[in-house]
């Protein structure tokens, strides 16, 4: 949509009145017919980009109330495609503001720049206005002209050198067929009578060579799809569909009146089982909302509701029986519809609805008015309990749409997420930009967190021990990081949370911890099993520290331990991004008589790479690798690639993540070294694995 007038309409996020002043002028001087509005608080910022129309927005990051993040996030969740410009106080914050994702982040001082991103912007933001604009109106051409076809009486094909291409629905009932694809590419010869083919042939080739002639008529006898027979008047005309040159066939069948059309548009705007709206009536409503959302005259929102475990329902009570609970949950959802929405069954176990609404708390509530329907429904059919349940994604309807697919699609993706979060759930799609802002935000009070538990001593060491297959007798323990939760409940593995320790400058102090309460662990256990060992996680904080060897040294001989009774390990892909700092570390910690370790091997691109590059003694192969070894032939296939390459570069194998039986005995038989994982013991806080009772 171009502007009104050539009018720029700006929102400034700031709190100085002054300042905002002086940017509009900045852009008056520029030529641009500047109509400015000045907001500093999240509620007044939501309130006008969703009552008003914006072409740009300029964020100052010395808001107090609202940081460029969140404006950022703000517009990603609403779905504006309003270009933000950041302008930041000092050259030195630039940097950091690049992964917001905004248009340009250039110093408030800077206004010849200024100028020229702002002119750049709303050039790239007009052009995209025009192209949805253009989009729509070639999705509305192209959808009268196959309205056009699927409502016609007539049977219409198109052939390309005699093949079926495209056919309308009275075309198929027609020859009695049930769907396209029982035609798709099919020769219309063979729907004519054996004694007829040759007359037909013949005018069909000439019509066929003749680019620029008139449609023509054959009267021909036609065979359907059962075998029956019926007389036939075909015209033929050329067309050309997707750049194709093409023939246009209308079928017309002498023998009766062509019958009403009545039948078949209720079959294309209703679902038979449900009679709510069908596919097709959706996809009409939906793509009026979308246009609607497109020309900027109101959002609304889609709800994707999908039946959980409809699959295993339908095999426990028969097709016959899921068709009634599919008629009752249709009247179930049928009893919650408002003014406003529109309610379709979209396909088996997927309905759908369309709600007229930008207001997000609302329209959660309607998806939860819905959820709480399905799951009122219970029923007893022969014998089995039947209870519903669902799972809805929300996915919003704006400018930034550019078709119903991508709506649909979109609503597809956080439904399934929500399936993800065992079922039941209501999600919310989020595009990628925001899913990764949130993620940063995420970090930053986990990071919080984190400092606070260390400060606090609030983490805690458990440990899982390393059992021998194939290798030489050993007592290893594994040691494992937890953090402690206020509330009692079970403490939190590190997969939950080292990742935003891992982005930290304090990482290596987090290593420290962990080294001197496990030597202190392992001094109390060394009195009755002085031959255990511990592996030890380092971070690729600690391999650049140079101090730490000298550190370490100092700590074994207060605790009295050897450097033997260590092995050190750090992932694979670290060690390979650290190179240089992770081989003279395990030179130096060999030279302490510590062993060193590489874990999730089989994670980087080259796994001769590591091999050859350090100077390792184990290699913990990835435990992804070997979690679904068993039911993937690729993963088993991989496993048993990285054993025999750590056996002929005579390093000893553990496998991680061993859960069952059945992976415990085929590693057993591909020759694995080490094994660890919950089927042969669940970490404890306790060092209580009686490695002398191993009859693994």
């Amino acid at each position: 949509m171009a502007r009104a007038e050539g009018i720029l309409r700006l929102l400034l996020v700031d709190d100085s009145l002054t300042d905002a002043d002086s940017i509009a002028g900045i852009l008056r001087s520029a030529g641009h017919a500047v109509r400015a509005s000045r907001q500093n608080s999240v509620a007044d910022i939501e309130k006008s980009l969703t009552s008003q129309t914006w072409d740009l927005i300029i964020c100052r990051d010395t808001t107090t109330a609202i940081s460029p993040r969140e404006v950022l996030n703000l517009l990603n969740r609403l779905g504006r495609d309003i270009p933000c410009i950041v302008l930041v106080s000092k050259q030195d914050n630039i940097e950091m503001n690049y992964e917001l994702g905004a248009q340009d982040i250039i110093k408030f001082s800077d206004t010849k720049r200024l100028q020229f991103a702002v002119g750049r912007e709303l050039q790239n933001l007009f052009s995209r206005r025009l192209a949805r604009r253009n989009e729509r109106a070639l999705r509305e051409s192209e959808k009268r002209s196959r309205l056009l076809l699927e409502s016609s009486r007539d049977a219409v094909a198109y052939m390309h050198e005699g093949m079926h291409i495209y056919v309308n629905t009275a075309y198929l009932s027609l020859f009695g067929y049930d769907n396209e694809e029982d035609i798709d590419g099919l020769p219309i010869l063979d729907m004519i009578k054996v004694e007829e083919q040759a007359r037909f042939k013949s005018i069909f080739r000439q019509f066929s060579e003749q680019t620029d002639s008139k449609p023509q008529f054959v009267f021909v006898q036609c065979i359907r799809a059962n075998g029956s027979g019926f007389k036939a008047k075909i015209e033929f005309s050329h067309a050309e569909v997707e750049g194709e040159n093409c023939t246009q066939v209308i079928v017309r069948d002498e023998s009766i009146e062509t019958s009403s059309n009545e039948r078949l548009q209720l079959l294309l705007d209703h679902d038979l089982l449900t009679g709510l709206h069908g596919r097709a009536q959706f996809r009409d409503a939906l793509e009026q909302i979308v246009n609607k959302a497109g020309e900027a005259k109101g959002d609304a929102e889609l709800l994707y509701i999908v039946i959980d475990d409809f699959q295993v329902i339908k095999e426990q009570v028969g097709l016959g029986a899921s068709d009634v609970i599919l008629k009752d949950i249709a009247m179930l959802f049928r009893n919650v519809v408002v003014a406003g929405e529109t309610l379709a069954r979209y396909s088996d176990q997927v309905f759908t609805v369309i709600i007229e609404s930008d207001d997000d708390g609302y329209v959660l509530e309607r998806a939860k008015a819905y959820q709480e329907a399905a799951s009122s429904y219970k029923s007893n059919v022969n014998g089995t309990t039947v209870e519903l349940l669902c799972s809805i994604g929300i996915s919003r309807i704006t400018e930034k749409s550019t078709s119903i697919t991508t709506v649909l699609d979109n609503a597809d993706r956080a439904c399934a997420k929500a399936q993800h979060e065992d079922g039941n759930h209501i999600e919310r799609y989020q595009s990628e930009l925001l899913e990764s802002n949130n993620s940063m935000d995420k970090a930053s009070v986990w990071q919080i967190r984190l400092q606070e538990a260390l400060k606090n001593d609030e983490f805690e060491l458990f440990y899982q021990p390393i059992v021998s297959l194939h290798g030489r007798e050993q007592e290893l323990y594994d040691v494992l990081l937890r953090l402690k939760e206020g509330d009692g409940s079970e403490p939190l593995a590190a997969n939950k949370f080292i990742q935003y320790a891992n982005q930290s400058d304090w990482m290596d102090t987090l290593d420290e911890w962990v080294i001197i309460h496990a030597l202190k662990s392992l001094v109390e256990h060394h009195k009755e099993h002085p031959k255990t060992r511990f592996f030890i996680r380092l971070s690729k904080q600690t391999l650049a520290k140079t101090e730490f060897i000298d550190w370490l040294c100092k700590l074994l001989t207060s605790y009295g331990l050897k450097g033997d009774s260590l092995v050190f390990e750090i992932s694979e892909t670290a060690a390979i991004e650290n190179l240089e700092n992770a081989k003279a570390m395990i030179s130096k910690l060999k030279d302490v008589g510590c062993e060193f370790a590489l874990e999730h091997f089989g994670s980087g691109l080259d796994f001769s790479r590591s091999l050859s590059e350090l100077d390792v003694d184990y290699l913990k192969i990835n435990g992804d690798f070997v979690e679904h070894m068993t039911k993937d032939a690729e993963n088993q296939a991989a496993v048993k690639a990285i054993i025999e390459m750590t056996k002929e570069a005579g390093k000893q194998s553990i496998a991680e993540f061993v859960s069952d039986a059945n992976s415990l005995a085929l590693l057993w038989r591909l020759g694995i070294d080490y094994a660890q994982g919950y089927y042969i013991h669940e970490p404890s806080e306790a060092l209580d694995y009686n490695f002398e009772d191993d009859d693994l």
